[in-house]
């Protein structure tokens, strides 16, 4: 669909542009111009009419004329056109080579032309004048079928009337002869063309013989006239004969082969002629079928005259196939209706062969049904590539009986036993016409009109006929609708300019807006509504005057009225407006003695007199400070500001309007700016120039290239603002040389205008002395300025902060690598600093001594300049055969790249490499590339010795969190991971759990000497405090130790001295004493690891306890009450190591005194207490340092 649809598309744009070159186009766009022409110029051409009701009469008559020539021109030129077309083909078969198939093809063409040159002469419609040139007054109808198919027996013997028989040498029609190529039948209702059958049975392709490529050039050939001379319905119809009995002696595979050939020859006939045709299959030597004679014999005369077979339904494109459903029901429906004759004419056939005869006739004709339905499904089918053709019937038909019968009956039975197939006798009487003496009248020939015409050509035709007229109907209608057009256009126009000149006439009546600050905003609607109706007519004065009579067009009678109106309101509300803004700006400036005598007050007092006076008016510094105050007032509303500027080029560029001044203000404005020295004035005026001439500065972003945003840190400005660091161009060596000494140097015309803005043209006139003296003192500070200035910008960079290890590698290569971006900032300072050289000025011989110097201010300043720079330009400088000393920096600069990159290049050791730098360092062991930097850039000029300073604090920093980082893993790994895994769960630092950690493995993570010790002492005792526990600040840094770390640490740590002796041996010893005993026991005995305290009601002393008392697993405390009576006592008992810690966390603490812990005893309700004392320290009962101990994560 979507390549049909495309080649539809290119089909159509193909005929357009054949359109649009062709005569007819062109002659029919001249036509229209000129009728444009004499219908909008009718008042020149026809000026001798008088009245316009003449002109208008005269120009349409005056059309009219042009209108008939133009299709006689037309009408000739086609004629012409059409004979050169003819003179054409025939020069071109006149040339055409001679070779022998050619020839036989011109041969064949010329009869056909002669042929159908006989019809177009000599026929006449009835009823009608006779036409030679309407080859479309009769039907044309194609003959195919196989050699000795019976085509023309079919054609001479329907009873058809040939007028014109004897032109064509058919007078003997009845004496057949075998069709050589192509015969020309013309009837009174038809031209048949009857077809050799060798035009349908070759075969294409590059196998076939001679014989078949002559008769498939024929075919083509053949076609092609058709279509040439027809081109709009070459046929009406195709009548396909089909000989019966040759259809049923082929076997399957034969069958199939010419069904593919006439399927073939259909396709080639849709394709080459472009149409849909009508088919009808004539199954020709019916008499050939056995007991045929019998089955004549049954029939009356008049249904042996009248045609044989049955029709289909006409269907659509896409039902074309349907006829083969139809095809069965109605060969069924015959059979059905040849039964039924059978049945009621065979009581009248008295013999019994002829009997035989007929009853064996209608089982060949049943037996048939199933070899026609699958020949003409192959034959007639519609495949995917071309249309099918219109499949309107089947019918049967036997013009002649000349040859012998054949039953297929008995032909199957003879070749399934291999026995010899019966002679059949042929018909002995004469020839006779059945079922073909009406069958092209009552059928083929009625429905002729059901052909299609060629639908290239149609379409060709149509879209020609149609664009045409409709080129023609859309330039008529769109000449008056464009006319119509205008005048409703400039009408609504109009109108809208009525309806926008009284809203304007209401908005001056509410008046303007009140607002304290207004810069002409209050005046933006009013103004907004003239602009727009300006606007609807557009700039009526650039159009072109015979375009504005085409359209109408108003604009020059409405647009010089609306710009009146707006100029008026510019002069009366929107300058008076902005001109107060301005003064306000003075005044407010003028409040304080900072903005008095400031750059800003003498730049708007420059403004505010510009607009009040036209002819010293500088419109683009009016509208540079304008837009900038409007840009700050109205930040972030585009069309305001945009509105605003316009107005005032508007007023001021193409009105020329003045404001009036206030001239109080102005007075005491000149009068304060008199107060400031003239020199500065001056100097003033020349860099505000500047500011407006010269907008280029210089970018340290640009001049560094890439490098500056990975090694400088954007902006160091004090505004905050992210703006680009550099120097206006102001403050370069080109604008000193060729700008601001020519500035300089032509001082008179600045202060000309200075006095002009100060108001002291009438009493101040500068003398040459004077004027050499300001631009000495000018020249002085504006070197003093460009200095400043670029030592700001410098001031202003700074070296980024390094993120990690990797970004600070990467901005030390990019230092020291190929781009050199300290070099390049250098060499651009260098370039715009050093103005002029710094050589000896050669004094003559015979100069005086108190002769002047032949040295000018210029060069004095620039020389200036340069010393101010000179320690930083120095770097790139060098003797010859030396280099320069930023060679030196770079090296430093590679090494500590260097020892850096080695950090990193270490790959999952790289924090083991810090570290390892990092105490070396502090302990000063090995080489420092980072102190070696630091200390370089101590002497450094400015902004270098900023830069290395950053660059060493900032190594020195990363440096520190890649040690930290390596602490925090082995402390991760060595310490936290084995203490979680292994001791956690285990008593005492669980109470709850049943195992116990050995005292073995307790001391040797936790006492001296231990994991924990070795791991403070290797790696951390370096950066700590020992006295303080604090880190250590080295050159400004340290190493970032969470607080709650430390302290955790330092709880660990003691735990050396809480549970370990002096010699760093596991070993407790504290005093227990009993205090009471409940009364209703008489004993309590206490076994702690062998050590016993026992206590019965008397007197109270200490026991000293050792702990650990039994180095073994089978140490065991145990506590046993005895009561008062025969009772059995109470005993809890523990075994292990910890066995004594176990016994006390059994007991309950109920306080604290002097002497310790009171811890208390319970059993069924019998209480027995003890005070804990521990020996030399505070009680371990009060701090429990190894119950729930956590050991911090995170260092």
């Amino acid at each position: 669909m979507i390549i049909r649809a495309l080649s539809i598309i290119k089909t159509i744009l193909l005929s357009i542009i054949k359109l649009t070159k062709s005569y007819i186009f062109i002659s029919s766009v001249f036509l229209i111009l000129l009728v444009l022409s004499v219908f909008f110029f009718r008042d020149f051409v026809f000026s001798f009419a008088g009245s316009s009701e003449r002109k208008l009469i005269y120009s349409a008559l005056a059309m009219a004329v042009f209108s008939i020539i133009w299709g006689a021109s037309n009408l000739i030129y086609v004629i012409i056109k059409k004979k050169k077309v003819d003179l054409s083909k025939n020069k071109d078969k006149r040339e055409k080579p001679k070779t022998p198939d050619l020839s036989y093809l011109n041969e064949f063409e010329r009869g056909f032309n002669q042929a159908l040159q006989t019809i177009s002469r000599n026929w006449a419609a009835k009823g009608s004048r006779r036409n030679g040139k309407n080859l479309y007054a009769l039907p044309w109808f194609v003959v195919l079928g196989s050699p000795s198919s019976g085509k023309t027996s079919l054609i001479v013997e329907s009873n058809l009337k040939f007028p014109l028989a004897h032109l064509f040498s058919q007078e003997d029609a009845k004496h057949v002869q075998p069709t050589k190529d192509v015969d020309c039948w013309v009837t009174d209702e038809a031209v048949l063309f009857d077809v050799a059958g060798q035009f349908v049975e070759h075969v294409n392709g590059k196998q076939s013989d001679t014989h078949e490529t002559h008769y498939a050039g024929l075919w083509r050939r053949f076609l092609k006239l058709l279509r040439d001379n027809r081109p709009r319905r070459p046929i009406n119809g195709v009548v396909l004969c089909l000989d019966l009995s040759e259809l049923i002696s082929l076997s399957s595979q034969e069958r199939n082969t010419k069904a593919a050939l006439i399927h073939a020859r259909l396709s080639e006939m849709t394709e080459v002629l472009g149409t849909r045709y009508t088919v009808h299959v004539v199954l020709t030597k019916f008499d050939l079928i056995d007991g045929f004679h019998e089955f004549i014999g049954c029939l009356p005369t008049a249904e042996r005259a009248k045609p044989f077979g049955f029709t289909f339904d006409l269907h659509s494109g896409r039902d074309q196939d349907k006829w083969l459903d139809e095809f069965n029901a109605a060969f069924a429906k015959l059979l059905e209706n040849l039964n039924h004759t059978t049945v009621d004419r065979i009581s009248d056939i008295r013999s019994a062969h002829k009997r035989r005869q007929l009853y064996l006739f209608t089982r060949e004709m049943a037996g048939l049904s199933t070899i026609l339905g699958g020949f003409l499904g192959k034959a007639l089918h519609q495949d995917k590539f071309s249309t099918a053709p219109h499949i309107r019937g089947i019918f049967f038909s036997s013009a002649r009986q000349e040859a012998i019968p054949t039953n297929p009956v008995l032909q199957a039975t003879s070749q399934k036993y291999e026995i010899a197939p019966p002679i059949l006798p042929i018909h002995s009487g004469p020839s006779k016409q059945y079922f073909s003496s009406a069958l092209f009248d009552q059928v083929v020939f009625k429905e002729a009109g059901l052909a299609g015409d060629n639908i290239k050509i149609e379409r060709a035709k149509r879209f020609a006929l149609i664009g045409s007229g409709l080129a023609a109907s859309l330039l008529y209608v769109g000449f008056f609708s464009a006319y119509w057009m205008g005048y409703e256009s400039n009408r609504t126009r109009a109108d809208q300019v009525v309806d926008i000149t009284e809203s304007f006439e209401e908005l001056l009546q509410q008046g303007p807006a009140q607002n304290s600050n207004a810069s002409g905003q209050n005046y933006i609607r009013s103004l907004g509504a003239l602009t727009s109706a300006s606007d609807i007519f557009g700039n009526y004065r650039s159009r072109n005057w015979l375009m504005s009579q085409l359209e109408l067009y108003q604009g020059h009678k409405i647009g010089p009225e609306v710009e009146k109106a707006y100029v008026d309101m510019l002069a009366r509300y929107f300058l008076p407006e902005v001109a107060a803004y301005v003064r306000d700006e003075i005044a407010k400036l003028g409040e304080n003695e900072t903005g008095r005598d400031s750059n800003e007050r003498l730049e708007a007092l420059r403004v505010y007199l510009m607009l009040g006076d036209a002819s010293r008016r500088n419109e683009l510094l009016v509208k540079a400070w304008m837009e900038q105050k409007w840009q700050e007032q109205f930040e972030g509303d585009l069309k305001l500001q945009k509105a605003l500027r316009d107005h005032l080029v508007f007023a001021i560029e193409t009105a020329g309007l003045e404001a009036a001044l206030d001239k109080d203000l102005v007075e005491t404005s000149q009068r304060d700016l008199r107060e400031v020295p003239r020199d500065l004035r001056l100097y003033r005026n020349i860099e505000q120039v500047s500011d407006r001439q010269l907008a280029s500065s210089v970018n340290f972003r640009n001049d560094i290239g890439p490098a500056y945003n990975i090694v400088f840190d954007g902006t160091r400005s004090s505004s905050g603002n992210d703006q680009p660091i550099g120097v206006k161009e102001f403050f370069t060596k080109d604008a000193y040389l060729d700008y601001f000494v020519k500035m300089n140097d032509g001082l008179s015309v600045v202060a000309v205008e200075d006095a002009w803005v100060a108001d002291e043209r009438d009493t101040v006139e500068y003398s040459q002395a004077d004027l050499k003296e300001f631009r000495r003192k000018i020249v002085s500070r504006y070197a003093t300025n460009y200095i400043s200035s670029w030592n700001t910008a410098l001031n202003r960079l700074e070296i980024t902060d390094f993120r990690n290890l990797d970004h600070a590698v990467d901005i030390l290569e990019t230092l020291t690598g190929p781009d050199r971006p300290l070099n390049r900032l250098i060499n651009r300072v260098k370039s715009e600093t050093e103005i002029y050289e710094g050589k000896l000025i050669e004094l003559n011989a015979e100069q005086a001594v108190d002769s002047d110097l032949p040295f000018d201010i210029y060069r004095e300043q620039g020389l200036r300049v340069r010393r101010a720079f000179s320690n930083l330009n120095g770097l790139v400088e060098a003797e010859e055969g030396e280099k320069a000393y930023l060679e030196d920096l770079d090296a430093a600069l590679n090494t500590l790249y260097e020892y850096l990159k080695d950090i990193r290049q270490a790959g999952e050791r790289s924090g083991e490499v810090a570290l390892a730098r990092a105490k070396a360092r502090i302990d000063l062991q090995g080489e420092d590339p980072i102190y070696t930097l630091k200390r370089i850039g101590v002497d450094l000029p400015s902004p270098l010795n900023r830069f290395f300073a950053k660059l060493a604090d900032q190594s020195w920093k990363v440096l520190l969190q890649e040690a930290k980082k390596e602490l925090q893993r082995s402390w991760n790994e060595e310490i936290y991971a084995d203490y979680n895994l292994n001791y956690a769960q285990l008593y005492p630092f669980n109470k709850q759990a049943e195992q116990e950690i050995p005292l073995e493995e307790f001391e040797s993570f936790f006492g001296p000497g231990g994991k924990i010790e070795t791991f403070y002492k290797k790696n951390l005792i370096v950066f700590v405090d020992e006295a303080t526990g604090e880190p250590k600040t080295i050159d400004g840094r340290h190493l970032a130790i969470e607080k709650d770390f430390q302290d955790n640490l330092k709880i660990i740590l003691d735990l050396r001295r809480s549970y370990f002796n002096s010699e760093g041996l596991i070993g407790v010893e504290y005093n227990i004493q009993p205090v009471a005993l409940a009364a209703k026991l008489r004993r309590a005995v206490m076994n702690i690891e062998g050590q016993i305290i026992s206590y019965s009601h008397g007197p109270r002393r200490p026991i000293r306890v050792i702990w650990p008392n039994v180095l073994t697993n089978e140490a065991e405390s145990s506590l046993s009450v005895f009561p008062a009576g025969r009772g059995r006592p109470h005993t809890v008992t523990f075994k292990g190591p910890w066995s004594g810690f176990r016994l006390l966390d059994f007991a309950t603490t109920k306080g604290f005194d002097s002497n310790g812990a009171l811890i208390e005893f319970s059993f069924d309700g019998q209480k027995a207490t003890y005070s804990l004392l521990h020996k030399g320290a505070s009680s371990l009962a009060r701090k429990q340092p190894l119950s729930g101990l956590i050991l911090p994560a995170k260092m």
